[in-house]
């Protein structure tokens, strides 16, 4: 009996003891899942879900999309466009057995109010690249529209905090069923923006860049890169070409005030820029300041700038900073002890910058012009300069298809990204593929540099092509100097186009 009691008890210790495993190996199980929950799915679910290439990240939603993942509600119209267009090429091409590739766009789609871009240069991009997109795919303007293209937009986030998820994303989509052959659209001259690019590169992806101006991002840094924008030293080329052609005696002596951020490429290659090509001009001492600074002093930070340069009495600043520096730049010059004496500001920005009526009354007030070098003139679009000769066809399909306000186009951003994309399917379409389908992004990259002679593209900014000798930068692109005010007194007397060779 107590040989049958012990057995009992035995039996029910080996029972407690297997339910306490189970319980532990359940608490355990459901701990892993709460982990995977809160670090992976919730990150994911807040960007759409888990099969998304979209996550989440330092507060915002970097990753992959082809247009249904929304990255900011006020891109959600041209990004539904985007996303059509998308669709309908993978119709098209099922229906019609089409060779269809993937080209992605890379930039921040996410803004703050002191990110380096703002949400109506984001959109501008966008629309942009969604004009060329239609193009490449509807029309014959861009080439033999074979093979057809997909646009799938990737977020590196507003500080470019998530630059290197959505680059492995888009280094993975080149072994899609269609596959990535070429990334367009890095923005900003910055650190991140290189390392992004020349990772593209070393994984045998051709990059087309943006709105990029800073020197170090052009074929003789990185290979398999092209360059759409004007480079920092074609800007300050335009100038020169703009200052020789004034008249003797008029504008000769300047001073350069500059961004001391390290590292931010734009401005420092800028200042090189101008040392380098204006520095017969610059007599006095420089005048640096910190560009973050600006966000929280004003224009406070600029007043023993403004103090200095009242003392120098130069003619011209050659300003090398970011554009919303350079509206709290004019704000203290509008205050100068010395507005009695009329000073011309040189600027550099892809395209009119700034804008509106406060910062034309703030030059008004400071008896002050603002040169400014760009890669895109507003006279091209209201008929009252004369244009590149490709950009009247892409203006009626930009009126057709996103906005028939002229005024849309005045940042530039919708006219670079435009082209940004029409390099890459120029690119594309003349490669060959070895096998029958479409080209690799390795086999695209070797046709870089034969986008010249019989292989220009005819963008909306001129007509590109692309050669070693100008290291991948564009020649015959147009590089006007725009007065703001606008006078006759300082209007250009000839718009400055890059050499082809």
């Amino acid at each position: 009996m107590s040989e049958y009691r012990d057995d009992e008890s035995t039996g029910r210790r080996r029972q407690r003891k297997r339910v306490r495993i189970l319980i532990g190996t359940g608490i355990a199980l459901f701990s892993l899942l709460l982990v995977y929950f809160v670090v992976v799915a919730v990150p994911q679910i807040r960007c759409g879900g888990p099969f998304d290439r979209v996550r989440f990240q330092d507060g915002e939603c970097v990753g992959v999309t082809d247009g249904s993942y929304v990255f900011d509600s006020r891109l959600a119209e041209i990004q539904a466009d985007i996303k059509s267009e998308n669709d309908w090429a993978a119709a098209e091409a099922e229906a019609q057995g089409t060779p269809m590739v993937k080209i992605g766009l890379l930039m921040p789609l996410t803004t703050t109010e002191t990110s380096a871009v703002n949400v109506d240069t984001v959109r501008s991009s966008l629309e942009g690249a969604y004009v060329a997109l239609h193009r490449a795919n509807r029309t014959r303007e861009l080439g033999d529209p074979q093979p057809l293209v997909q646009l799938h937009l990737a977020n590196e986030g507003s500080r470019q905090q998530g630059w290197e998820f959505a680059v492995a994303q888009l280094e993975e989509m080149t072994d899609d069923d269609v596959p990535l052959v070429a990334v367009m659209g890095p923005a900003i001259g910055t650190v991140s923006t290189r390392d992004a690019a020349a990772r593209l590169s070393d994984h045998g992806i051709p990059v087309i860049t943006g709105a990029t101006t800073a020197d170090d991002l052009d074929n003789a840094h990185i290979g398999n890169l092209l360059r759409t924008a004007p480079s920092n030293s074609d800007f300050v080329t335009a100038m020169r070409h703009y200052l020789d052609g004034r008249p003797e005696g008029d504008l000769e002596s300047g001073i350069l005030v500059y961004d001391d951020v390290g590292q931010d490429t734009f401005v420092t290659s800028l200042r090189d820029a101008y040392e380098a090509q204006l520095g017969g001009y610059i007599q006095f001492s420089d005048q640096p300041f910190h560009g973050r600074s600006v966000e929280q002093g004003g224009s406070d930070v600029f007043y023993p700038i403004t103090q200095n340069i009242c003392s120098a009495e130069p003619d011209m600043v050659f300003f090398a900073g970011r554009a919303p520096d350079a509206e709290v730049f004019i704000e203290a010059l509008s205050e100068r002890v010395c507005r009695d004496s009329h000073l011309t500001v040189l600027f550099v920005e892809i395209g009119l910058y700034p804008r509106g009526e406060e910062v034309m009354e703030l030059l008004d007030t400071g008896n002050i012009t603002l040169l400014h070098a760009t890669g895109y003139d507003p006279g091209w679009a209201r008929g009252e300069k004369a244009a590149p000769e490709g950009f009247a066809d892409f203006h009626e399909h930009y009126r057709d298809l996103v906005n028939l306000d002229a005024a849309a186009l005045d940042n530039g951003y919708a006219v670079t990204y435009h082209d940004s994309l029409a390099i890459a399917v120029r690119a594309v379409r003349i490669t060959l593929p070895q096998n029958d389908g479409v080209p690799s992004a390795d086999e695209v990259t070797e046709n870089l540099l034969l986008l010249n002679t019989e292989n220009v593209v005819r963008g909306a900014t001129g007509t590109l092509s692309f050669n070693r000798n100008r290291n991948g930068n564009p020649g015959g692109k147009y590089v006007p100097v725009i007065p703001l005010p606008y006078s006759e007194d300082f209007a250009e007397s000839e718009t400055y186009v890059t050499p082809s060779e």
